[in-house]
């Protein structure tokens, strides 16, 4: 099969492809000598980030709206019932198998080279693959040494883990039904995140009280998936993860937009209140921090000539994938150094520094006394 083949099977035409292609709509990629080409604007129906090979169409996955206020976001959301599950603070991938091989694809339908390789950490995928090529199991990957985010689930504490929260078709953007879905998850013994059960839009005061646990342990929220397909995912998180959220953001507040502060704002605001919790000195503090503190670090080094840096652990299996890590942090713009590399045991051992060269260049300009019209 071609890739006009493949791309007909969804609606697209060779010309509708090809005009794709020269604007850039959709450009073509390749790791480890894999090709295939990445959606970056939306072409018929498929959504950016959806990944086409000369076989199968790997569909984006969906983003998820928000609720703000649990009870009235439930009622308006739901009149069947729904499963509810933890959202787990990581990073989202597609695990699929592409000619033979599999992959782990990022949001921006990259294949990430360091998830790619912990894959055997984390369940048979041979077994899975060989009795489901037509499938693909989206998931979390979230602890401590990842390459990309800062934050972790309290209960990670070293490495990473990977938690499954859906398993979708290729050549489709549908889910399999969620009790299919979960027969999977146990017949293959694939890790996912914490399933509460089922519940209705009756239920909200234990809904309430899954959350309040999950604020106190500093977990980021809950995801609402329905039984009937005309209803749709939502998700709501804590007031902690919100105030987690800034504090891992405010070193490079400068490059960052407006709003990815003012709306976990609002959230946290808004927890509050729908859980009767005060704004108390305590709560007023960690705000504040979250805010300022690291910011404040930032801009003490930027103004001393000293770079801001993020420093990353992170484990391999196998060497060769360590230099592709870097080969998809320069494709991704993304500036990381490494540091140390050392076989400990079953893994290759990685330290990597990233730095944060707008924001330095921003502070400096200030610093040195240049204006700027805002």
């Amino acid at each position: 099969m071609g890739i006009l083949e493949t791309i007909s099977k969804v609606n697209i035409t060779e010309n509708s492809w090809n005009e794709a292609v020269g604007e850039h709509s959709v450009i073509s990629d390749q790791f480890d000598g894999i090709t295939f080409y990445r959606v970056l604007k939306k072409v018929g129906q498929l959504n950016k980030g959806t990944v086409v090979t000369d076989s199968e169409v790997i569909f984006d996955f969906p983003r998820i709206a928000r609720i703000l206020q649990l009870e009235n976001g439930i009622k308006l959301t739901f009149t069947n019932p729904f499963y509810v599950e933890e959202k787990v603070d990581g990073y989202n991938v597609r695990i699929a198998r592409v000619q033979g091989r599999v992959f782990a694809f990022t949001r921006g339908s990259y294949v990430c080279p360091f998830s790619t390789d912990r894959l055997i950490d984390f369940f048979n995928i041979d077994k899975f693959f060989d009795e489901n090529p037509d499938l693909i199991i989206c998931g979390e990957i979230a602890g401590p040494e990842n390459p990309y985010n800062t934050e972790t689930p309290p209960y990670v504490t070293e490495d990473v883990r990977f938690f499954a929260f859906d398993i979708r078709t290729k050549g489709t953007d549908r889910q399999i039904p969620i009790e299919k879905r979960y027969r999977l998850f146990e017949e293959y013994d694939i890790p996912t995140v914490t399933r509460f059960g089922k519940y209705t839009a009756s239920d909200i005061k234990k809904l309430k009280q899954h959350i309040q646990d999950l604020n106190e342990k500093g977990c980021e929220g809950l995801v609402f998936k329905p039984i009937n397909p005309s209803e749709r995912m939502v998700k709501y998180v804590t007031a902690s993860s919100c105030l987690k959220d800034m504090k891992a953001t405010s070193p490079v507040m400068i490059e960052t937009q407006a709003e990815f502060f003012t709306h976990r704002m609002l959230r946290a605001v808004f927890y509050l209140l729908e859980h009767n919790m005060p704004l108390d000195k305590t709560f007023l503090r960690e705000a504040g921090e979250s805010l300022l503190k690291s910011l404040y670090e930032s801009v003490k080094k930027a103004s001393d000539g000293e770079m801001i840096t993020e420093r990353v652990n992170v484990r391999f299996n196998k060497k060769q994938n360590i230099k592709k890590l870097f080969e998809h942090f320069h494709k991704c713009k993304v500036d990381a150094n490494l540091v140390s590399q050392k076989r400990v045991g079953q893994y290759w051992h990685v330290e990597f520094v990233r730095r944060c060269f707008p924001s330095y260049e921003v502070i400096r300009k200030h610093w040195s006394g240049h204006s700027h019209f805002d």
